[in-house]
């Protein structure tokens, strides 16, 4: 298995709180951070860090796990594939309901 180079990766919104190894990322985010747009409800928010790496592959893959302690309503952990505000992809943890849920999320920006 190949492990990421922590040098290669770079921050969208740094966090205050963070450890990084080769093997392993441990955020702390800010409450009420989020990546969410322009729902239904009409709830913005795209303030949540984003630690990333960029790739000129065509195609590849990754493996992730996770692991987050939930406390409040719509905690969440997981990764994303980010462009900017308008466009990113959101697959997650999220607690609601007293329970943890699986959650993907497509946002493109309106053509």
């Amino acid at each position: 298995m190949k492990y990421f180079l922590k040098e290669q990766l770079y921050w969208i919104r740094k966090p205050k709180q963070f450890y990084i190894d080769n093997q392993n990322i441990k955020i702390t985010t800010e409450p009420k951070t989020d990546l969410w747009q322009r729902t239904y409800y009409g709830f913005q928010n795209d303030n949540a860090p984003v630690f990333q790496i960029e790739t000129t592959d065509k195609f590849f893959s990754f493996i992730v796990k996770t692991e987050f302690e939930s406390a409040c309503r719509f905690d969440q952990c997981g990764v994303v594939m980010y462009l900017d505000s308008d466009n990113w992809f959101k697959a997650s943890i999220e607690y609601e309901d007293e329970k943890q849920k699986d959650e993907m999320i497509l946002k493109e920006k309106e053509r």
